[in-house]
């Protein structure tokens, strides 16, 4: 559990602006670029091990896509500073008015099993590149992966810049949100947790952004090309072994169309992953038994 006075001593280094230079922010993120690069290797053997991710799709989405956040943050940050001109309303007129981005302070992010490195670090690029401290909290489901972000953090950062917490999300970040009043929440999750950290935050009146589940159809109308369809379909929904928030949920087709398109489902999903799935490499895995469990109960609710 992170002490009180700790998280105090974060938010008043932002508040006294020591966090809110140009210089100092790139440096932040720079730093975090370094650490991420040298332990590129680690990552791609602990996301194997947590959810035996390929290295191609380790790196499509979640190394790469971060690496891509640090380096559009570190060449745009100067941009991102520069007071922005804006039009007088006639109350103050005859002036010149100006928005200036400030930091908000100490941010909590909160980051999900399924992509825990991109999840993690791509709200602390944004927060870092605004002049905040952050305060981040993994997911205890994918432990490999943990230790090597802990890792990462570590290396990149003092632990009155950027704290990392570990432990059972669900008595951590009420214990956390229910002792501090932080100055915004990032959470991606399940929308079930999502509503409880939602309330936890209006109790203290602190912003939120939300990165919830959700549905996700497709539509295959009859004169869709059938074999294009499916191979996206496919990829998309089997991406992570399913694990991601914006896969397919399920297919709309055109009734004059669907056998073919049943059959070109099974030709690509072949293609992709052999007819031995689980002996393929290029296929993840379900990140534990509770969430195979749940998913092999919803066998139930339809037709095999």
């Amino acid at each position: 559990m992170a002490d009180i006075a700790q998280l105090q001593k974060m938010r008043d280094r932002v508040i006294n602006g020591e966090t809110n230079s140009f210089e100092n922010r790139r440096e932040r993120l720079i730093r975090l670029r370094k650490a991420l690069l040298e332990h590129e290797s680690a990552i791609y053997e602990a996301l194997h091990k947590d959810l035996r991710k390929s290295r191609e799709e380790a790196w499509g989405s979640e190394i790469g896509l971060v690496l891509a956040e640090l380096n559009e943050a570190i060449g745009s940050l100067k941009k991102w500073m520069r007071p922005r001109k804006v039009r007088t309303n006639l109350l103050n007129w005859p002036s010149r008015s100006y928005i200036y981005p400030e930091p908000l302070g100490l941010v909590l992010i909160v980051a999900p099993w399924n992509y825990p490195v991109q999840l993690l670090f791509n709200p602390l690029v944004a927060a870092l590149a605004a002049g905040n401290l952050a305060v981040l909290k993994p997911s205890e489901f994918t432990p490999a992966t943990e230790q090597v972000m802990r890792s990462i953090v570590e290396q990149a950062f003092s632990s009155d810049e950027v704290l990392y917490v570990t432990g059972d999300g669900a008595r951590v970040v009420p214990d956390l949100m229910q002792s501090f009043a932080f100055d915004h929440v990032f959470y991606t999750g399940s929308t079930t947790v999502g509503r409880i950290v939602y309330k936890m935050a209006a109790d203290k009146l602190v912003p939120v952004t939300l990165e919830l589940g959700g549905k996700s159809p497709t539509i295959v109308e009859s004169d869709a090309n059938l074999k294009v369809a499916a191979r996206r379909i496919a990829s998309m929904k089997f991406l992570n072994c399913g694990q991601t928030c914006v896969a397919p949920d399920y297919v709309l087709v055109h009734r004059s169309v669907r056998e073919k398109f049943i059959d070109e489902m099974k030709i690509a999903i072949g293609k992709f992953y052999s007819s031995v799935p689980q002996k393929n490499d290029g296929f993840g895995r379900i990140v534990n038994v509770r969430q195979f469990d749940r998913l092999v109960g919803y066998l139930k609710d339809g037709n095999a």
